[in-house]
């Protein structure tokens, strides 16, 4: 059976482990990280005055121990509170533990109580666990994929809650109260083991949900244009493969646009390359606030965006057109035009996908009806089916004159 002195030395061991691990991904600029090295070095400081402690000052092994453990637990409540979004209340987990340092002191200097100690340290600990428990559950909403390391963090918050509860049934039902931490005995170990080893367990778990945030950041790296926000170029073919799949799969229609924007590269000439990107960023702005949750929006290159409207007919599709034209139109009378700066607006060009057609084949249409729109004028939708007998599908309005015309190598403005 270990010595309740070398599992002090595991904890602080496994503290330090931990450290060297959340060094490792700190520099990723996770808010919070701070806060859980913090909790690592306290961690290991406290777990080390606890081996030591015969050893030591009474001072040092009573209150600076029982100091820098309460320390490590605000820090670690501090840490996930911060990886929620939450304020970490800095102040008052420092008034909290400075509390149990006062009352530390009380139930040693003053009365002389290894069940006062106890208790005070393990009411704070289970404190701890309830609070971070709380913060996880509220953050739900906002978990990401996969659930398991907040399932984890959860079930060693209610595992060491009851833990210090036991400890606590044990201190008090127990025939002769014992009068050291490292007094040797079968349910001394067991709580210690317990105890000791929830700490770095904990801080794991936090370092954990960083981790998952530093992921969830660069997949929305790679899958985002970091100017508009929108899907990325990449993302795009990856969410038309599938979308082409269900839709072939459910019979349902998959309506395609595809959006230039007019006069775009007077608009960077005329009010510089910051109005350039405003201008993208209100298309986009615009698509979301008009489009479905289903629907993507993606920027294919330049000022060229591509949108899938899955469920959607032609019809239905030019009619979204029209509305995200008429939004935009909208947001751009609502600010202050600067003098001789061309007008924002949106030529479109919308398809669907035909039973057995690719995605390119689609994209290529989409292409000849915004060359189309373009042709006649600009800031238009332009409608094209896959057969002209599909202008009459009773999804779609009667359809304008269609033209055969060459799809543009190049589209300028």
């Amino acid at each position: 059976m270990l010595a309740t002195q070398q599992i002090f030395l595991i904890a602080s061991l496994l503290c330090f482990l931990v450290f060297l691990a959340l060094s490792s991904v700190a520099a990723e600029g996770v808010r919070g990280m701070r806060a859980l090295l913090l909790a690592a070095l306290l961690g290991i400081g406290g777990n080390l005055l606890y081996a030591f402690g015969p050893d030591l000052p009474p001072l040092v092994a009573y209150e600076v121990s029982n100091l820098m453990y309460a320390g490590a637990g605000a820090a670690l409540v501090a840490a996930y509170r911060v990886l929620a979004g939450r304020s970490p209340r800095t102040q008052l987990l420092v008034l909290l533990v400075g509390g149990v340092g006062a009352l530390i002191v009380l139930f040693h200097d003053v009365f002389d109580s290894f069940t006062g100690r106890s208790a005070v340290v393990s009411l704070f600990q289970a404190s701890v666990c309830i609070e971070i428990g709380r913060t996880v559950l509220a953050a739900r909403p906002d978990w990401q994929r996969p659930h398991g390391v907040y399932w984890f963090v959860l079930a060693m918050c209610v595992l060491v809650t009851l833990g210090h509860a036991g400890r606590m049934a044990w201190l008090l039902g127990a025939e002769q109260t014992p009068g050291s931490l490292l007094q040797p005995s079968v349910w001394s170990v067991a709580i210690l083991s317990a105890a000791a080893l929830a700490l770095p367990a904990l801080i794991m778990g936090g370092l954990l949900t960083a981790h998952r945030k530093i992921v969830h950041r660069a997949e929305y790296a790679a899958n985002h244009d970091h100017l508009t926000g929108a899907w990325s170029r990449k993302a795009f073919f990856e969410i038309a493969a599938r979308e082409t799949a269900l839709s072939k799969r459910s019979g349902k229609p998959l309506a395609l646009m595809l959006i230039d924007l007019d006069n775009f590269k007077a608009i960077n000439d005329g009010a510089g390359h910051q109005a350039g990107d405003r201008a993208l960023q209100l298309v986009v702005e615009r698509a979301r606030s008009t489009l479905r949750a289903a629907d993507c929006v993606a920027r294919l290159g330049g000022d060229e965006f591509a949108v899938l409207l899955p469920d959607t007919g032609l019809g239905h599709g030019a009619g979204v057109g029209a509305k995200l034209q008429a939004a935009l139109h909208a947001a751009v009378s609502a600010l202050p035009a600067a003098p001789g700066q061309a007008a924002l607006t949106l030529s479109i060009g919308v398809t669907v996908l035909s039973d057995g057609e690719g995605l390119q084949a689609a994209l290529a249409r989409a292409d000849a009806a915004l060359y189309i729109a373009k042709a006649a004028g600009r800031n238009r939708v332009h409608a094209l089916p896959p057969e002209p007998y599909l202008a009459l599908a009773p999804d779609a309005p009667p359809a304008p004159h269609q033209e055969t015309l060459p799809i543009p190598a190049r589209r300028v403005g």
